[in-house]
Formats: structure tokens, sequence, C-alpha cells
């Protein structure tokens, strides 16, 4: 039997000892044994010398064997971790386990440290290697970036948020916050980086500019949300995702390390001599402002301002603030100078795709769909109202409301349609590349067609019913998916689409900037001013200051009214704003609350809650108008009010005005419900009819006094204002309607001297109908009443 492979080749001695001869050398003395049970070394190996011939020994012997050089000992563990985090691409591999090794020989050195090195990496901490798309070691900051970062988060908490509202210290900050980025950042980056720069720039520059809140949350939102992505940008759909996803924020443990870095290579007498200067600049502000504001109270004012004032609570809050913006700058900081890359680091194209046929049945079909629909509405708009009303019983205002969302959605679930379609479609032959054109783009342009029709529908409601920020904002969004529709066109025929997630955010941030230069709070009251509506004084009220230089041509009474509760605020210096000082002049002349104020909708208002003054008495008297004198109606009849009196009302002939909505049988009796108190004049009598999903309630409530029911009436209509209500003023009545086809309930509401007549109908498909059978209600619960009165 062979020795094994890893046994050395036999010594002389041993030569000696196997031939019955006393070996020359003592036997090796005991020595610790190692976790593997293999004896230590004390010192490094050395070759065995000759031993002393002895009479014993007459053979002649051979020359001793020169030792093998020692091996190079193996790197210990710890300078393997080191390489290992400094280079994460390629991690050294870990040391293999040693050898089996027979405990009568002695390690050699080598060997030992083999076992060394295996056993402090075994029982060493796992580390968890850095992340390598945030990981830059030979990145150090300079200490005034740093610096810069800590200023900015502290003028930040001082100066974005303000009780009186928010202005140029909030669009200071951002600029700040995007400023200094692009300054640490790589001087190279600088001028690809520009462009969306300055469109983020100027979206927290809106916050100077206009007074309207909504319009300022907007910009603000997409600027917080682009400034990543200006610093990092993405060339893919992928990457650009997971940076608006706030992907950077894994970024934030290596900011910090990058931090440190900074603060170990200037460590010495730097930080002594920066607090002597941040000392000395403190204290020439001090001494120096304060001998200019002794020497003019101008300049004493606008130190005053500037300085916050002491308020602990206030205080605690910005100091919150500064502490939740500092890590947030210095990580923006730190994605300008690491780069992150989110895109997918698969090739574009290897991904599954469809074949042709695939990809023409859906979309044809879709294709078809939309065909089939713009046709109908082709008829729709050239039969106009008339054709309208013959087939759905609606206004053409009414038509246009309730199909506008409809649509809306329609353009929006399309754009992802084309999307999903774009990358699964073939494009391995010529073939299927003209297939995918002209399949995507029919669709793009049908999508288009239909968002011309639901922007139609929104122009003819808003021309009919005056324009409101929520139309307003629709327009805005409507005319931004045609333009995405358009840049979707042009990657369909080019079948490319890198520049397209940046074409997107791009034409987002200029609509939104757009919006704002449109002045959306004015172009709103001057619409509704210029146009020929009821005018809602009361919702004009609530608009911002930038709509106040439009009111300039309303009388002096209407500007007392609108303008008396705005006149008082005194802003902060970070919270000005070009639209509030565009309106200051005017509001300073009208800060005084007038004694009565008449909103044009009957509401009148006094610092008394008094009732309004008298109307002229050649003008009748609306459903929305007191008159004077009031009068005080009798005392209510008890008889009248008991559900008994329900079954004196026709239910078939309201049943007539529903035609075909209601069952054979027509409208059956309900739940009835009355009410009568004897000690105060009120009292009220419900009487309920049903015909499976539809459900018809009327109502006759007293009040006191002709007045008191048209208070009530006003009351109970104007709860339903702002919401999904459309509300109609008849010549003597109010109609309001919400909802479609089984959903579809309409109010009707009547104030008829001293008492309010109300109906609600629900499951009624057609409003025209509804209204009808309502008044005929209506009408028999007055007459009712006025057989028992």
């Amino acid at each position: 039997m062979s020795e094994p492979a890893d046994s050395p080749a036999p010594r002389p001695e041993d030569a000696e000892a196997s031939r019955g001869e006393t070996p020359s050398e003592p036997p090796a003395p005991h020595r610790p044994e190692t976790p593997m049970g293999d004896s230590r070394p004390d010192a490094e190996p050395e070759a065995v010398p000759a031993q002393a011939e002895t009479p014993q020994a007459a053979a002649p012997r051979a020359e001793p064997t020169p030792p093998a050089p020692a091996e190079t000992p193996a790197p210990a563990a710890a300078p393997a971790l080191v390489a290992a985090a400094a280079h994460p691409a390629s991690p050294v591999p870990p040391p293999q386990p040693p050898a089996p090794h027979h405990h009568a020989r002695p390690l050699t050195a080598a060997q030992y440290q083999q076992q060394a090195a295996y056993y402090q990496q075994a029982h060493a901490p796992r580390m968890v290697p850095p992340n390598p798309r945030w990981h830059r070691p030979d990145a150090v900051p300079q200490p005034a970036i740093v610096v810069l970062v800590a200023v900015v988060a502290l003028f930040g908490a001082w100066a974005a948020f303000h009780s009186t509202g928010v202005g140029i210290g909030l669009s200071l900050t951002g600029i700040a916050m995007l400023a200094v980025p692009l300054a640490a950042g790589d001087p190279k980056d600088l001028l690809p980086r520009l462009p969306g720069a300055a469109l983020v720039a100027a979206l927290w520059s809106v916050a100077a500019i206009r007074d309207a809140g909504w319009v300022v949350f907007l910009c603000t939102a997409a600027a917080f949300l682009l400034t990543p992505l200006v610093l990092a940008p993405q060339g893919r759909f992928s990457g650009t995702a997971v940076t608006l996803a706030a992907g950077w924020l894994e970024g934030l443990a290596e900011s910090f390390t990058w931090a440190k870095r900074g603060k170990r290579a200037n460590e010495g007498n730097a930080s002594m001599r920066n607090v002597w200067v941040a000392l000395i600049t403190a204290a020439l502000l001090l001494v120096f402002g304060g001998l200019f504001a002794a020497a003019d109270s101008t300049f004493a004012d606008l130190v005053v301002r500037l300085l916050p004032s002491v308020n602990p609570a206030e205080f605690m809050l910005r100091i919150i603030l500064a502490a939740i913006l500092f890590p947030l700058v210095l990580l923006w900081t730190y994605t300008a100078v690491a780069k992150p890359r989110f895109d997918s680091q698969r090739p574009e194209g290897e991904h599954r795709t469809v074949s042709r046929f695939e990809l023409s049945v859906p979309l044809g079909a879709l294709n078809l769909l939309f065909i089939a629909f713009i046709a109908v509405q082709l008829r729709v708009f050239i039969g106009g109202e008339a054709y309208v009303m013959a087939t759905n019983g609606l206004t053409f205002a009414d038509y246009a409301r309730r199909g506008f969302w409809q649509l809306s959605i329609v353009a929006a679930l399309a754009l992802g349609v084309i999307a999903v379609a774009a990358w699964l479609a073939p494009k391995r032959t010529k073939a299927d590349r003209w297939a995918a054109r002209i399949l995507l783009g029919t669709l793009c342009l049908l999508s288009m067609v239909v968002i011309a029709s639901a922007l139609y529908r929104m122009f003819t409601y808003a021309d009919t019913y005056g324009l409101t920020r929520m139309r307003v904002w629709i327009f805005t969004v409507e005319i931004w998916l045609a333009v995405l529709f358009a840049l979707v066109i042009v990657c369909c025929w080019k079948l490319k689409a890198a520049w397209l997630p940046r074409a997107v955010l791009a034409s987002g941030a200029l609509a939104l900037l757009g919006l704002a230069a449109a002045n959306p709070d004015a172009l709103i009251a001057r619409y509704n001013l210029e146009h020929d509506h009821k005018l809602d004084l009361g919702y004009l009220e609530d608009l911002s200051d930038d709509a106040v230089p439009e009111f300039a041509g309303l009388s002096d009474a209407d500007l007392d009214c609108m303008l008396f509760d705005q006149s008082g605020e005194e802003r902060d210096l970070m919270a000005w704003n070009l639209g509030h000082q565009r309106a200051s002049g005017l509001l300073k002349e009208h800060d005084e609350m007038p004694e009565y104020c008449d909103w044009g909708d009957g509401r009148l208002y006094s610092q008394e809650e008094l009732e309004a003054p008298a109307v002229d008495e050649h003008e009748p008297a609306g459903p929305f108008e007191t008159v004077e004198p009031d009068v005080i109606a009798d005392p209510p009849p008890a008889a009248f009010f008991q559900t008994a009196t329900c079954d004196s009302v026709d239910a078939a002939q309201t049943s007539a005005w529903l035609v075909d909505e209601v069952d054979s049988w027509g409208l059956e009796p309900g739940t009835s419900d009355a009410y009568f108190s004897e000690t105060e004049p009120n009292a009220w009598l419900t009487c309920a009819f049903y015909s499976g999903d539809i459900d018809v309630q009327g109502q006759v409530a007293y009040t006191g006094s002709t007045n008191g029911a048209v208070n009530s009436l006003q009351n109970a209509v104007h709860a339903y204002e702002g919401g999904s209500w459309l509300i109609v003023d008849r010549e003597d009545a109010v109609v309001l309607s919400t909802g479609s086809d089984a959903e579809s309930q309409l109010q009707y509401y009547q104030a008829k001297d001293n008492l309010v007549i109300y109906v609600h109908v629900m499951g009624v498909s057609r409003d025209t109908v509804a209204e009808a059978a309502a008044a005929d209600l209506a009408a028999q619960m007055a007459d009712l009443y006025a057989t028992f009165a």
C-alpha cells in the first residue's frame, strides 16, 4: 500500500529506526494542540541539523535533504474583510478549511497561518457589504458643503412655512435645496443637469408668484419629486419610477458616512477656526445691526420682522423641521455626488413578446369600439341639445357632465393599454414593426378624439354654469393627456422610447407652470364676472388674493362684503408673494365689515345675523329671496300632520309621469312619518312610495313665517354646494340631481308661503321624468295642506 499523498518523505533517522537502530534524536516534547488536535509549533521550523557520527554508525549515510522553503503565510482574515469592503464587486474568497493532519507530525508555519485565518473568520462577526449603487469610498466632501447643508436646513425650518401662508421663503428654501447639491457634484455634470434644474427651480418659484394655495401645492409637490431625478438622471422607465417613488432614501446611511469622511479629513484646528469665524460674524452683526436699528426706525421694523418670535412651541416645531430637512438635503447632496443608477440592468428589448396575431386581435377590436363610439358622438354633437333632450331627456350641459368622467377614465386606461402593448409588441420583422405602428398609432389618434370629446363636454358645462377650480384643473389634465398621446405617437412611429420618460415628466412640469402662469383664480373670477351666469359671489369670495384685482369692477358694497375678512392679515416677510402684494392696495380700501351683504343667491349676512332688507317690490321674489314685511303663519293644523293624511295622496297620478320607469301597478305606499308639536310651531309630514328600485318621498315642513321657509330652503340647498350635485333654479323651485341610471337621485325644493315642500326621487334614470313626478307630488301635498288649513 502506498503512502498518503500528503505524507512527507521519510528522513534518515526514520530509516535507521526501521532497521532496528536507535534514533539519535530524542522524542519531541509535548506541545499544546490546536482546535483540530494538531500540535502547535513554538517557532518557525528549521532544517534538522546533521547528527554527530557515533562509533555505532559504521555504514556511510547520505547527505540530508535540504529543507523546503517555507510557504508564504496566508493573509489574515481582517485584511481580507477590509479588501472585500473596499471592492464589493470582487469579494475575496474565504480561506479554505485546513486539510486533515496527523497528530504525530507538527504543523508548518504555512499550515498554522491557514488554520488561524480559518478560525478567525469563522468566529468573526458577519459584515454587510456596502451597497455598490451608493458606495463611493474615495468621495470626500468639502467642509463648506456640509456647512451649507446645515444652513439650508435651518433657513428652511424658519422661512418655509408660516401661519399667515407660504411665499418667497418656501421658494428660496426649495431653490437652495437644489443649488447646494448642484454645487457639490462634479462640474462636468452641471451642464447636462442645467435644463432640468431650471425647470424644477421654476416650479419652486411659483410660491413666490401665486397666492392660490392649490396651485402652489401642486407645483411644490412636483418640484420635490423631480429634484432627485435632476440630480441623478435615469435612462429608463424603471429607474425613473424608482426615483419618483423615493428610492433614493436607501442612500441615507451612505450620505452620513460621506459627511463623516469630510470631517475626518479636516480634523485639527479647522473646526475650532470655523467656530471662531461663526462667533466673530455673529458679534459683528449684533453690534452693527443694533446700532443701525437704533439710528433708523424703518430698519428697526425690518429687523423685528426678520427675527422670529420667541414662542417655545413654535421654536420646538421649527427645530424638528430642521432635523428633518438636514438629512434630506444631505442625502440629495450625496445623490448629486454618487449619481446612483436605478435602471434595470437587463438589455433593452430582451423580454418576452407576443406574436403579431396576439397583438392584432385585441388592439383591432379596441380600435373598432373606439370608432363606433366616436361615430355616435358625432351624431350627438350634430343633433345638438334637441337631439339629446329627445333621446335622453337631459339638457346638453347635464349630458356633458354625466359623460365627462367616463371619457377621462377611458383616455387614461387607453394610455396604459398602449404602454403595455408597445412593450409586448414584436419587432423582429418589418411586418411586425408596421403592424405595431398602425395598431398603436390608430389607438393613439382615436384616444385623442375621445379627449377632444371630453374637453368639449367640459367646455359646454363650464359655459353653462361657470368656471371653478376643479374645472380649470380638469382642463389642464386633459390637455396634458393629449400632449402625452402626441408623444406616444412619435414613439410608436420610431419604436423607440428612450427619451419618453424625460419627455413625459418635462411636459407635466410645463403643464403645471402653464397653469401657474395662467393665474387660475384670477381667470375664474374674470370669466364668471364677464359671462352671463348667475353670479355666486360666495364662491368668488373663497378665491385667493390672486383674484382680488379682478373684482375692481364690482360695486363698493360687494367689495366690502368680499374683502373685509381678508384685509386684516399681516403677513410675515417670508410669506410674501406677488399675488398678495398686488391685492394689498384694494384690500386696505375695504377693511370694514359692512352692515349687510347680499351674495346674489339670497344669502344675507350681518354682524347680528339679521334678516335681509326689503327687495324691490316690482321684481317677483324667486325661490332664494326673502320678502318684507315678513308674513307670520297661522298655527299648523294638527289633523294634517298625521300619517293617515298620506292615504289622500293620489300615487297613481304621480306614477303616470314615470311612464315605463315603474312597474305596471305603479307606486305603492311606503313607510310614512309625521311630527306635530303643540308647544312650538313645528310640524312635518313625510309620505313615502316605492316601485321596485324606485323610491319617492314627499315632505311638507311647517315654518313660522314666509321668510322662515325661505331660510330653511336656503340652508337645505347650500348643504349640497361644492359636491357632486347639480343645482338648477326653476321659476318657483330648486332642483338638485346626481348619479346616473339606477343610481340617479333628484331632490325638489319649493318654498310656498310658510311651507317648505321637499320631494326626493331615487332610481329614475331620466332627470326630466323624475322632476315632473316630483313637481306633481309637491303640488298634490300643497293642495292637500290647503284643505286642512
